[in-house]
């Protein structure tokens, strides 16, 4: 808890003042022109409480009290029939027991509207003993520091959360680049084909595991895809999938058309199987359409 200086109730005045029918954001500026009006100190002090429009106003003579205790300059100052508030009333009269003699209440819908100090005890009336040690109320600027220290530790686990995201999608994107690197120098030694087979499924299917984390519905449908297809097509160029359309380019030296669209078609998971031959490089275009949560199906 910040220190603080307590200001027994009877070296204050109490107010309580409606400023619903004012803006918020002039309600301070016309709380400044009312202490003008109210106050009968040349220096005054003041500590206010705001609800529903309303201020909870305590003046003090601030000249005098830094005449008596100098130290007082240092610290926030609170009138101690403030600490009440932590114990309101809804409707009702009270005593409460302070640093020197007694305040009589009077609350109304959970707000004071009336404060006297007084050192004799109204015995019909029941009386609370303020904890003089417990927490100040939070003032409207104390609670906008909490509002916006709430809302920076949100943003800061937001941002964190983007780059552990972020970090993942470049190690995705890396490892995307060297399976394409390694697909390119596999190309290049026919003899080795058999064994770049073995060895690209296994990265593909690494690849498409990963890739699965953040879009596995996409993921699942390219594995089954890559299953469905014949033996003869050995290596993915790339592949294009938006949603209503993929695109696959592939290798094939001997593709049939009729055998790719039979295949595709039995896995339930595409429809309008086109298939595109181009004899020159032996590659092949593969287009369809998935269907609407194709993976699952």
């Amino acid at each position: 808890m910040r220190p603080r200086v307590l200001l027994s109730r009877e070296l204050s005045l109490f107010f309580n003042l409606d400023f619903s029918k004012i803006p918020a954001s002039k309600r301070p500026q016309a709380l400044q022109q009312q202490l003008l009006l109210l106050s009968p100190f040349s220096e005054p002090g003041h500590y206010a409480n705001w609800q529903d429009g309303r201020a909870q106003l305590w003046i003090w003579d601030q000249a005098a009290l830094l005449q008596r205790a100098p130290q007082a300059a240092r610290y926030s100052i609170l009138p101690d029939s403030a600490l009440s508030l932590t114990n309101s009333l809804t409707d009702g009269e009270r005593m409460v027991s302070g640093i020197n003699g007694l305040e009589w209440q009077r609350w109304r819908d959970g707000q004071l509207i009336d404060s006297r100090w007084t050192t004799n005890a109204t015995s019909e009336l029941p009386q609370l003993e303020l904890d003089l040690t417990q927490r100040s109320p939070l003032q409207a600027a104390d609670r906008q520091l909490v509002q916006r220290m709430a809302l920076a530790g949100v943003a800061a686990i937001l941002f964190a959360a983007l780059l552990i995201q972020a970090g993942a999608w470049l190690d995705l994107s890396r490892q995307q680049e060297r399976l394409a690197s390694q697909l390119s120098d596999l190309e290049e030694g026919s003899q080795l084909q058999a064994q770049a087979r073995r060895r690209v499924l296994q990265s593909r299917d690494r690849w498409l595991t990963r890739q699965a984390l953040f879009s596995h519905s996409q993921g699942e449908l390219i594995a089954r895809i890559g299953e469905a297809l014949p033996s003869s097509a050995s290596l993915w160029q790339r592949y294009d999938y938006q949603p209503g359309r993929l695109q696959i380019f592939l290798l094939d030296p001997s593709p049939d058309p009729r055998d790719y669209v039979r295949r595709l078609d039995e896995t339930g998971l595409v429809d309008s199987v086109q298939v595109q031959p181009e004899p020159r490089n032996s590659m092949v275009t593969l287009q369809a359409v998935p269907f609407a949560g194709g993976a699952n199906r």
